[in-house]
């Protein structure tokens, strides 16, 4: 007998399932799908489905069309996911774990747009992913009652924005309408239900008189809004065209959703759930045992929101905030620092927790002969400047700090109020007389970079935000979620060193331990274990500039030629980029790096690290904080 090849082998055994699926499973079509008192629904793929989190107009619509069914919505989608791909810092728990917390009795899908980059080629491939993992799926049960429903949601068409500088769409639409094709034979295949927003998507772009996407394959809020109902009737056969969406719901729902992705995305993960949580021990506590707790503290004040988000949808009013006070206490533990076996303490090497004035400081410093050091602005005299993490002048030389009172993380019923603030002398003596604060509300904004009449800037967990001041108050009041992907495991490993290139490219990097995927109309980009990203804000495209292991680079500059420069903090190293910014495509990286007797065991003897040959000069201390050129006749030789 002829022994099949193992992926035939595969293909045979799936169309042998799929068959007797078939015969005992009638089609089920969306319009037959019905939703059932208390459903738990998870939403799983890319980042048409991750986006809903934010442009909820479909999650209102279903509490309004289901306002006795006591549904609950939670989002596991994560930008840049397929089928048996979805990279994660290290433990962050696997699909089904996450399912079975969340207690999914149906997974909505989102898959299809990632993929279809690979054209006819990838089709077979797709199919059998995709029905492999419907029926992995329904086999299985996440609420201990039943076995789970599958959804599968089609990729949205791609928009012609009459942008020149980003694709027509006239290519990608014809491999989008591939995939949709092969999900809805999927779905016929496997008894599951299936909505197609392809084709509806596609007519919106057509009449609209308005752009409806940021690029061409993202939708905006105004797109989110129009699709919403498109999406309710497709899924549920309810007709919502003429239902007025909620505020006061959505408001609620936004509000669940901001405390879930702070639960399902936390920042510092790995000190968390990864391999620093075992350190930071009390001797009672450690890491994982505090955090761990704030999650769970999260989760509960997820449900406390979801009860209200079902009474708000039949109708009943509720108090202004939800009522947190019932949730678990934190766990408080008690310093390591300073104690009777610290030994840095009995070396002397604490310092002392006693914060000299800014002119105290100011005589300290010892400066080379020819050399000033003048004070610019302070806490002291401008409290929202606590915390200063990256700086930058605008076209008016006005000085932007970035600060971080909420490093290195939000704390759960505390006030996520990280800041981007404008320093301006009036009268040109050097020293700021005004401080503004152009946008607050943020988290974690390691770096930023002024261009395009706005501001790029890093907001953990989301990813990259672009601010804009359009009524000229130096106050932003635009804020768009631009970029989205980037892993938050390590808040002070988060994007930084924003820096324009020579190209007109906007370059940032990112430290180890992070595994993060960002889309584009131009495909998917991978990045793990840190690297240094391009994005272009005029095409739109974006990839990987350079992949190495670093640490924790924290500094990036170009020189007259073009040539790159990196400082990596935590191990001290500075690197020259032109020898490692050669293409390199996931999960490959050049090797080399203070991390790469890590990342690249199999490759290197860790004994043996290649440093130095991309090293421009010797180590001579640690952290490095940053990087800077400077060319003026203005400096003494």
């Amino acid at each position: 007998m002829k022994r099949l090849p193992p992926l035939a082998y595969v293909r045979t055994i799936l169309c042998v399932v799929c068959c007797l699926m078939i015969l005992y499973s009638p089609p089920v079509h969306a319009a037959d799908f019905e939703l059932r008192e208390g459903d738990h629904i998870c939403l799983v793929g890319n980042a048409l489905g991750e986006r809903l989190q934010y442009h909820n107009y479909w999650e209102t619509l279903l509490y309004q069309s289901f306002p006795e069914k006591d549904l609950v919505v939670r989002n596991l989608c994560f930008p840049g996911d397929e089928a048996y791909e979805r990279i994660r810092s290290e433990n962050f728990g696997s699909p089904d774990e996450h399912l079975k917390h969340s207690s999914a009795s149906v997974v909505l899908y989102f898959f299809g747009f990632n993929e279809s980059f690979a054209g006819e080629e990838g089709i077979v491939k797709f199919r059998d992913q995709m029905t492999r993992l419907v029926i992995e799926t329904m086999n299985k049960s996440f609420d201990d009652q039943q076995p789970c429903r599958v959804v599968l949601i089609s990729p949205i068409a791609f928009e012609n924005t009459g942008n020149p500088n980003l694709p027509d769409g006239i290519k990608e639409n014809k491999n989008l309408e591939l995939y949709t094709q092969v999900l809805r034979e999927v779905a016929e295949q496997t008894g599951v239900a299936f909505v197609d927003l392809y084709h509806p998507s596609l007519k919106l772009f057509d009449v609209s008189n308005q752009t409806l996407t940021l690029n061409g394959v993202h939708l905006n809020d105004e797109g989110y809004r129009r699709l919403a109902p498109h999406f309710m009737q497709a899924m549920t056969g309810t007709d919502v065209s003429d239902m007025a969406v909620s505020e006061r719901l959505r408001a609620e729902i936004s509000d669940k959703n901001f405390h879930w992705l702070n639960r399902y995305r936390a920042v510092n993960g790995y000190s968390i759930y990864g391999p620093r949580g075992k350190a930071g021990s009390d001797g009672t506590y450690n890491n994982t045992d505090v955090m761990e707790r704030e999650r769970a503290i999260l989760d509960q004040m997820c449900q406390l929101r979801d009860q209200r988000i079902w009474q708000i949808a039949k109708g009943a009013e509720v108090t202004e905030q939800a009522d947190d006070s019932q949730t678990l206490p934190f766990i408080v533990p008690k310093t390591n620092v300073g104690g009777e076996s610290d030994k840095n303490a009995a070396q002397g090497k604490l310092g002392s927790l006693k914060y000299q004035t800014a002119q105290e400081q100011l005589a300290m410093f010892q400066m080379a002969p020819g050399y000033k050091i003048s004070l610019v602005a302070s806490e002291e005299q401008f409290p929202e400047l606590a915390n200063p993490v990256a700086l930058n002048f605008d076209s008016r030389g006005r000085l932007w700090v970035s600060t971080m009172p909420c490093y290195p993380h939000w704390l759960p019923k505390s006030k996520m109020d990280d800041k981007l603030l404008i320093l301006e002398d009036y009268d040109h003596d050097g020293k700021a007389d005004e401080c503004k604060v152009f946008a607050g509300g943020l988290h974690q904004p390691t770096g930023f970079e002024l261009g395009y009449g706005g501001v790029y800037i890093a907001h953990q967990p989301d990813g990259v935000l672009f601010l804009k001041d359009t009524d000229g108050d130096d106050q932003a009041d635009v804020r768009i979620r631009q970029l989205g992907g980037f892993d938050p495991a390590d808040s002070h490993h988060g994007l930084a060193a924003f820096e324009w290139g020579p190209d007109g490219g906007l370059y940032f990097q990112e430290g180890t331990f992070k595994y993060s995927q960002v889309e584009s109309p131009y495909g998917l980009s991978r990045l793990h274990e840190a690297g240094i990203w391009r994005y272009d804000p005029r095409t739109e495209r974006f990839g990987v500039y350079c992949s190495l292991a670093f640490a924790n680079p924290w500094g990036f500059v170009f020189d007259h030629w073009g040539q790159g420069f990196v400082a990596d903090a935590s191990s001290g190293f500075n690197y020259w980029t032109s020898p490692i910014s050669g293409r390199v495509d996931y999960p490959n990286k050049h090797m080399g790096g203070s991390q790469g007797g890590r990342v690249n065991k199999p490759m290197v003897n860790p004994r043996k690290r290649p440093t130095a040959i991309t090293t421009f000069f010797k180590k001579r201390t640690r952290p490095c904080a940053g990087n800077e050129i400077v060319s003026s006749r203005h400096f003494a030789p």
